[in-house]
């Protein structure tokens, strides 16, 4: 059995490594992600190495398909719901989370909740969460691939919450128009970051 682990250090030094068998494009874009979150952390006056360890560890299985992700979520006995059924790369996230646990012994439930919700948000997150919440969504290729997206890492600087609720509301907005199920974890951390924003 593996011990509990709930250094930050340690913890971004088991992602680092594990991250060196995934993709190159998604090892650079983690790196990115790690950046912004220290970054964000600086700004706000958050726990730097809490922030960098859970973006390390964020999209540990971002690159799987969407079969290979509901397979590995009847491995790991993960609930998995309607909308996350009908759009399975929410899953890994969540399957990041698990692997987490089960393979390196994390046990900081911080650093658990930022990885497993990043892709939808969670209303109870801390400000930590929030902050790779939003360095994973304006990683600077993604701003230049969608000029939108400026405003809510302008937000960032000055305010979480609202910079949550912002990139919350345009997603949101986008699955409405398309015609998507909405995540209620999403619309409840928009409805929750609208309420704590400043």
């Amino acid at each position: 059995m593996t011990a509990a682990l709930r250094d930050p250090l340690a913890i971004l030094d088991g992602y680092h490594e594990a991250m060196l068998e995934r993709p190159a494009r998604l090892q650079s874009h983690v790196r990115r992600v790690e950046s912004g979150a220290r970054h964000l952390a600086a700004v706000h006056e958050l726990d730097r190495d809490v922030c960098a360890a859970a973006a390390a560890g964020h999209d540990l299985f971002r690159h799987c398909t969407d079969d290979e992700l509901l397979e590995l979520s009847r491995r790991y006995r993960l609930a998995v719901s309607e909308e996350e059924r009908a759009a399975p790369i929410i899953l890994h996230g969540p399957l990041a989370a698990a692997w987490s646990r089960d393979a390196l012994g994390v046990a900081h439930e911080e650093i658990l909740c930022a990885i497993a919700y990043h892709t939808t948000a969670h209303p109870q997150f801390s400000e930590a969460a929030l902050a790779v919440f939003l360095a994973d969504k304006i990683d600077p290729h993604k701003v230049e691939r969608d000029a939108g997206l400026r405003a809510v890492a302008a937000a960032a600087e000055h305010d979480l919450y609202a910079a949550g609720a912002m990139f919350l509301e345009r997603r949101l907005a986008e699955q409405l128009a398309s015609g998507q199920l909405l995540h209620p974890l999403a619309v409840a951390s928009r409805n929750t970051f609208l309420r704590r924003r400043s």
